[in-house]
């Protein structure tokens, strides 16, 4: 049996491409836009370097060893290692940790998941990037204690949803709720040292990728299939009704949605979603 498509593995495979080609961007987060930012495409790395500016702060002075979990192409963790740390960074992507280890030593760069990480090491920093929504809470919160040297820390910088959200509408972000991360943390013999919500500033990202979908993608698509019903009608006829065949109405709904985009607006983004910069130790 072939291996599973593993959809967010691949879709972050995909940004990898995207963020350098549109975007001259080795980063594959969102972005900290000020009041009256221009949100257009050359603007994005300078948000996303205001992102990573305050990822760092968080963390205590160097020489400390830190686990970036889901450290994507290593960027993060180059950076962190030119700054004095000894970093560790795992993904489950081979694309990225080809990537990665053109960084970083190549027993650095761990090819797995959080819960299948085996190293016996601690570290003095667990970072979480964007990563954390990826990892169940009953696989994250309860070995974190155990990857931590004493006085150790958590940091995590992602999105939440919060309780507005409805399981099963078309909307932007995503993670966690954020209430029962909330209620998690306190289970697990954990406390929240550092909480910065950051939800008005990262939402205008939502606005580049409305760009994508409309401005790009949509119209791409457009342009082939109507190509195709040009020159070769009959191909067409069978891949739309192959189309038709395999999808369900919901789905070929879903991505008619996708493609238009206007659910991926920021205002959509900041009703159901709250992203939080957090700090966190063991009690």
């Amino acid at each position: 049996m072939g291996k599973k498509f593993d959809t967010k593995t691949e879709g972050l495979d995909a940004y990898v491409y995207m963020a350098k080609v549109f975007a001259d961007s080795p980063w594959l987060h969102y972005g900290i836009w000020e009041p009256g930012e221009r949100v257009v495409v050359p603007n994005v790395r300078r948000a996303q370097e205001r992102y990573v500016d305050r990822l760092v702060a968080l963390f205590p002075p160097a020489p400390l060893k830190v686990l970036d979990v889901g450290g994507g192409t290593g960027e993060m963790a180059a950076l962190l290692k030119s700054k004095g740390y000894e970093v560790d960074m795992l993904t489950p992507s081979s694309v990225q940790v080809a990537e990665a280890r053109k960084k970083l030593e190549e027993e650095r760069v761990h090819h797995c998941r959080f819960e299948e990480f085996s190293g016996k090491e601690k570290f003095d920093v667990v970072l979480f990037s964007e990563s954390f929504q990826y990892v169940p809470l009953s696989d994250s919160l309860p070995r974190l204690g155990g990857l931590l040297n004493e006085g150790g820390r958590v940091v995590i910088a992602d999105c939440f949803r919060n309780d507005t959200f409805k399981k099963g509408e078309l909307v932007p972000g995503g993670g966690h709720v954020f209430s029962d991360f909330f209620r998690a943390v306190e289970e697990n013999n954990l406390v929240i040292v550092e909480d910065e919500d950051v939800t008005e500033s990262v939402a205008p990202t939502m606005e580049i990728d409305q760009q994508f979908y409309r401005g790009f993608l949509a119209p791409v698509v457009k342009q082939i299939s109507e190509g195709l019903a040009q020159s070769r009608p009959i191909v067409h006829w069978f891949l739309a009704r192959a189309f038709n065949v395999f999808t369900s109405r919901d789905a070929r709904d879903r991505l008619q949605e996708r493609f238009k985009a206007d659910y991926r607006s920021p205002e959509n983004f900041k009703r159901v979603n709250t992203y939080r910069f957090l700090t966190l130790r063991v009690r």
